[in-house]
């Protein structure tokens, strides 16, 4: 059964989407069965990867609306062992996901569960703000990963997002665990350490990742070329920070089958 990662943040320029780009295109080099989502209806994610909006009509939002029955008919193979289930721009579709009314928040929990066993990993980018995709995400998640840039508004709205993470643990997912990750950082700046330290007072040492995506100029050039910066660069320090956030998740992937693994043979 894949492991799912949600990354959302109410505040957008964070990275999330730089972030869930290159994890997946880490995980499928590296041999797993990779699903990413992309249900921020800017489809960010999805012309990173090299899709071309404009001829998008199969998307995430029309999947959850119309609520078919055959998911595989929206996922698209953009690379080898990774596939995208796409979305773009399109009001209309965001405002009928607004406005569904019954269980709107158990939609992809719905249409993820056919397809599970056919991937290892799935991680699923959200809109900067706390949409019903992004509340849809978060039910279907394991792990939620946070990232946090080091700007002086970084936990700004961060209790709110915590509420809602809360309010779905409790009536939806209970076993969904917390990472932030820290990015846009750059080493030479007081201010980032200050505001790294603040994130770990925060949360708690445990919560916050290891792994610190620093500032780095080739991210956009290589999303500029619809690419991952860890395709366009191998020997950066872009590439070195998210190969450590990769083998990162991957201990924690393993760690989370483990603690599943134990709890089954209690059960049994």
């Amino acid at each position: 059964m894949a492991h799912i990662f949600t990354f959302t943040n109410a505040k957008g320029g964070c990275g999330k989407t730089t972030v869930a780009l290159n994890l997946a295109i880490c995980f499928a080099r590296a041999g797993y069965r990779t699903l990413a989502i992309d249900l921020d209806q800017q489809g960010n994610l999805s012309a990173g990867l090299g899709v071309d909006l404009n001829k998008l009509s199969m998307t995430a939002h029309r999947l959850l609306i119309n609520e078919v029955s055959e998911i595989r008919r929206y996922l698209t193979e953009i690379r080898p062992q990774l596939m995208l289930l796409p979305n773009s721009i399109d009001i209309e579709a965001d405002d009928l996901l607004e406005a569904k009314k019954v269980n709107r928040e158990l939609l992809l929990r719905r249409q993820l569960k056919p397809i599970l066993n056919d991937f290892d990993v799935v991680l699923i980018d959200t809109p900067p703000a706390m949409r019903a995709a992004t509340v849809n995400a978060l039910v279907v998640a394991d792990s939620v990963i946070i990232p946090i840039d080091s700007s002086s508004f970084a936990l700004l709205g961060m209790n709110q997002l915590l509420k809602t993470i809360a309010a779905i643990s409790e009536t939806h997912n209970p076993a969904l665990k917390i990472l932030v990750l820290t990015t846009m950082f750059n080493k030479r700046q007081n201010l980032d350490k200050i505001i790294r330290q603040q994130v770990e007072d925060f949360f708690g040492p445990s919560l916050v990742l290891e792994t610190v995506i620093h500032r780095y100029v080739g991210v956009a050039e290589a999303t500029a070329m619809k690419k991952g910066v860890v395709e366009s660069s191998i020997t950066s320090s872009a590439t070195f920070d998210f190969t450590k956030l990769f083998n990162e998740l991957k201990r924690e992937m393993s760690h989370e089958q483990k603690r599943q693994g134990a709890v089954e043979s209690i059960n049994r």
